[in-house]
């Protein structure tokens, strides 16, 4: 016989289960203690047909009404300032349920992609921690 014990077997496996300490409540994300992401943005350089080098900053918030798209690009009008900023920003809202649009005008940070739209106190930051954010402006 073997001198030593099995702590594998059926009795001992689910060790954790049984008991009343709170390591298993997950919430309804599915993360143990995370919060659901609720926004999102990414940003990206490119080349139009023209030769032209464009900025895109595209978004997404989860709001009461739906999942709201945002997509925001510099235009032929957008100039950069002395301070690194396009002015003259499209950007285009879309309810992705409803199929609603509305169109803003906004600015970019050239060098980070960070859109400001004053009108609605709404920033898209691409560079925020866990995959960007889309919401309310707060001033700091």
């Amino acid at each position: 016989m073997s001198s030593f014990r099995n702590y594998n077997n059926s009795n001992n496996s689910n060790w954790n289960s049984n008991r009343g300490n709170g390591y298993n409540r997950s919430n309804s994300s599915g993360g143990y203690g995370q919060k659901k992401k609720r926004s999102g943005a990414k940003f990206t350089r490119y080349v139009n047909g023209k030769g032209d080098q464009m900025y895109l900053t595209t978004g997404w918030k989860v709001t009461k009404n739906g999942l709201i798209s945002i997509k925001c690009t510099t235009t032929k009008d957008s100039k950069e300032s002395d301070k690194g900023w396009f002015g003259s920003v499209a950007c285009t809202f879309v309810n992705v349920q409803t199929g609603e649009t509305n169109f803003h005008w906004g600015t970019m940070e050239a060098k980070t992609g960070k859109v400001v739209i004053d009108r609605m106190a709404m920033v898209i930051n691409p560079r925020a921690k866990n995959g960007g954010y889309a919401g309310t402006f707060i001033k700091k």
